[in-house]
């Protein structure tokens, strides 16, 4: 079994890379891939470790980057990265991280001081943590702030960002984009770094039709292939895109999307439920460039 989408604290995971592997060798993993969101620093951290010493299974360095497609916010997922050629592209940087975030926090709070709406003073971002996960989990401290939001936005950091803070008739709304590459730059950039580019999570998009959607991203002609098996994916919605892809000739790819305490009903090496990531979608596509030991 296999988990190719895996988060640290190096992006809002709640767990250290050795604890990943940790997990990822209890469950028997045989190929698993860290994907933080626009960081690669996971690895760095792993060369502090003999990795062999707590898994025997096989790393392919991944990175999840913030991309943007007719004006939505989405995910692509980048894998068999040459994590060297990475960091001397400047996309992925702590610093510009840190600063871009902190902009947006104090942005938020403003809106919120301007509702009415209560927050906590002393709020700030040292870590890859996001203004809008920051945010939205200090809102739910304080009951008397869900008046203000839908029941799914109360609930859902997944509605708040998709449907607030990019939202352009929302008060929330951040115009990140501006900053964010286009599909065609991201898949260019992680082709140089010698990687295969699949788009993240199709049904965590908000979009009135998700296969219209797919098809307009697709028909770049850009993407090697789809992220099918997710923890957001139902049975049947991973049926249909595992038949979109042997349709449209593009690679399978699969992960649970694990964060730890952010979304612990989400666990390592699962979609759904239960529901095992099979090694055999890997096999057509499996990358040379491995993660080992330095």
């Amino acid at each position: 079994m296999i988990d190719l989408h895996i988060h640290t604290t190096s992006s809002d995971g709640s767990d250290e890379p050795k604890d990943i592997l940790i997990m990822a060798q209890k469950l028997k993993l045989k190929y698993i891939s860290i994907t933080d969101h626009d960081s690669v620093n996971a690895y760095e951290k792993l060369k502090d470790i003999k990795v062999s010493d707590y898994f025997n299974g096989n790393i392919i360095p991944g990175c999840e980057f913030s991309v943007v497609h007719n004006g939505k916010p989405i995910e692509v997922l980048g894998y068999g990265l040459d994590l060297d050629m990475i960091n001397s592209m400047g996309i992925v940087s702590d610093e510009k991280f840190l600063e871009r975030e902190n902009t947006y926090l104090k942005k938020i709070m403003e809106v919120c001081r301007n509702l009415n709406i209560k927050y906590s003073n002393d709020l700030s971002i040292t870590g890859k943590y996001f203004a809008t996960q920051m945010i939205h989990a200090d809102l739910r401290k304080y009951p008397e702030n869900e008046k203000h939001f839908t029941k799914e936005i109360w609930e859902s950091l997944n509605a708040f960002y998709r449907t607030c803070v990019n939202n352009p008739d929302s008060p929330f709304f951040l115009d990140q984009m501006k900053s964010y590459p286009t599909v065609p730059e991201i898949a260019d950039t992680i082709k140089k770094a010698g990687g295969k580019s699949f788009l993240a999570h199709l049904y965590g998009y908000f979009a009135d039709d998700h296969r219209e959607f797919l098809d307009s991203i697709i028909s770049l002609n850009e993407l090697d292939g789809i992220e099918c098996y997710h923890s957001l994916h139902s049975i049947d919605k991973t049926k249909c895109l595992l038949d979109y892809c042997d349709e449209n000739n593009l690679y399978k790819s699969g992960g649970s999307d694990y964060h730890g305490k952010l979304k612990p009903n989400v666990k390592l090496g699962e979609s759904i439920s239960d529901g095992k990531i099979p090694y055999e979608i890997l096999e057509p596509w499996l990358p040379n460039k491995m993660y080992f030991d330095r």
